[in-house]
């Protein structure tokens, strides 16, 4: 009975023994999923002998600062894109224009302008830079899109079929990521995929059924109003949210960020490979709630500046906000197929980057001193928007090192 007991102590020990990762053991593997490739890190970098260690960002160059010249002046809202020489081209919503800037941030040309005829705008909104050659302006309320020469000549210009929201160009093929919403008499379906020139539907990546319509109160109905509000801000904020981008290869990252996980399709909508990580989510703290409630509300409400501050405060108070974070906010693809991930960073806060290698390999975290809000990486620059205390919008350019 004794030596028994005595082989089944030693079994038990050598079976937990094997188990245990050896302390030299790399927690970074590849394993396959339906044949597919995924990288699974843990919740840290672990960088290989030859990987780098770190990035430094050195800030190059500001668009915007020039106050004496109106061509170098932003409205409120604006958006851009960069070209493969490095000009960036700057859409102003309210000015109706793009402007193109060489890559010292020098004024070049203005591009467009506000009507309805040929090469110009009455709601621009998107501007992508595409591997044609061109550039593109999209107008949200119209579906209307424009496409220029680098130079600003016209080329032509289309509408939807369908309607499409948060458009993204950049196919040499003409096809597009967006989201659609198919109605029919029993429910509404949110549909984020690949859409073609005619805007018909190769692939979804993801479905989400939306909630009833509900019919908004009446102006007379304060209270009931503002409680709307309140409900439609609290399913916004910090809620995960689907994410897209394309690399110069146009291949595709997808996420649907309820977790750390990254698809990677090829430009036909084929699953290449995936991107895993066991990072925490983090926190919604205080001090994330105000910058919500004191940032976004105020510019995304367009009658905010008309409601008593009585209204705005019962509005914020009854805002509702979740515990976590989603996983991350944004994919940044970088040269050399490493990938940039923004963790962190709401709401005019520095960001939190992690960043992984072409293995899928997370090798560095790091905490900037600034924001990434719409970056974009290209020729080993980091550009993106940047507002100041007073509302003031700039275009940023960053060049970065890997720190070995």
């Amino acid at each position: 009975m004794k030596k028994c007991i005595l082989l089944l102590s030693l079994s038990l020990f050598f079976c937990s023994y094997g188990s245990m990762a050896s302390p030299d053991q790399d927690p970074f593997r590849i394993i396959k999923e339906e044949g597919i490739p995924v990288a699974v890190n843990p919740g840290h970098p672990i960088p290989t002998k030859n990987s780098p260690r770190d990035i430094a960002f050195t800030e190059e160059l500001t668009i915007g600062e020039v106050k004496d010249d109106p061509h170098y002046v932003f409205s409120e809202y604006i958006s851009y894109t960069v070209d493969e020489r490095g000009n960036m081209y700057v859409l102003d919503w309210r000015e109706k224009s793009v402007r193109k800037f060489d890559n010292n941030g020098s004024y070049k040309i203005t591009i467009g302008g506000e009507g309805q005829g040929p090469g110009e705008f009455t709601a621009p909104k998107e501007i992508r830079y595409l591997p044609s050659g061109h550039i593109i302006v999209f107008e949200d309320e119209t579906q209307k899109f424009s496409c220029f020469t680098l130079d600003g000549d016209f080329v032509r210009s289309g509408k939807f079929k369908k309607l499409l929201s948060a458009p993204y160009f950049g196919f040499s093929n003409r096809n597009l990521l967006a989201k659609h919403v198919l109605r029919d008499s029993r429910k509404s379906v949110s549909i984020t995929g690949l859409y073609d020139a005619d805007t018909e539907l190769l692939f979804a990546f993801y479905e989400k059924e939306l909630e009833p319509y509900k019919q908004w109160p009446s102006r007379d109905n304060v209270d009931a109003r503002i409680k709307r509000l309140a409900e439609v801000w609290s399913r916004i904020a910090f809620r995960p949210k689907t994410v897209v981008a394309l690399d110069r290869d146009e291949d595709i990252y997808f996420a649907f960020t309820d977790k750390f996980e990254i698809k990677i399709f090829s430009s036909q909508a084929k699953l290449k490979r995936k991107v895993k990580a066991e990072l925490p989510f983090l926190p919604v703290e205080k001090k994330d709630r105000n910058s919500f409630l004191d940032y976004y509300l105020p510019r995304d409400i367009s009658t905010w500046n008309t409601m008593s501050k009585q209204m705005q405060n019962k509005i914020k108070n009854l805002t509702q906000f979740p515990n976590k974070k989603p996983a991350f906010m944004s994919i940044i693809p970088m040269d050399n197929d490493y990938l940039m991930i923004v963790r962190n960073g709401y709401y005019r806060r520095n960001s939190l980057i992690d960043i992984f290698d072409s293995s899928g390999r997370f090798i560095i975290e790091k905490k900037l001193d600034f924001q990434i809000n719409e970056g974009l990486c290209r020729g080993h620059k980091l550009y993106t928007l940047y507002e100041d205390d007073e509302g003031n919008q700039f275009v940023k350019r960053y060049g970065y090192t890997f720190i070995m």
